[in-house]
């Protein structure tokens, strides 16, 4: 018998739902376009602007309470939320990966 591993991906149930209607709220696709203009201009060897703003629509669409809650209290800290959001995800890819050697650069030591 094979046993299959099952991850979960998800911090908690809820955001296995997603709802990509927060997205259309006004103004949320201007906030996401300064999130990922701003990532990607700090952060560009990371994650490029254009895949830090489809990464920061997933980001609202399935963790929409969150988002919801900070869009309340207005487009300013939405902002900041999304933004530590993608930080928090993407700097801890790279800080891992900067950890590592490449195979070429070991082939060619």
């Amino acid at each position: 018998m094979n046993l299959i591993e099952i991850t979960n991906a998800y911090d908690s149930a809820e955001e296995a739902y997603a709802d990509w209607a927060v997205i259309t709220e006004p103004g949320v696709d201007e906030v996401v376009r300064a999130v990922a203009r701003s990532f990607g201009r700090d952060y560009g060897l990371t994650l490029e602007q254009e895949d830090a703003y489809q990464e920061a629509q997933i980001i609202l669409a399935t963790r929409w309470r969150q988002a919801r809650a900070a869009l309340a209290q207005g487009h300013g800290m939405l902002h900041r939320w999304l933004h530590q959001r993608l930080r928090d995800t993407f700097l801890t890819e790279a800080t891992h990966r900067a950890g590592h050697t490449s195979y070429d650069a070991l082939v060619g030591a």
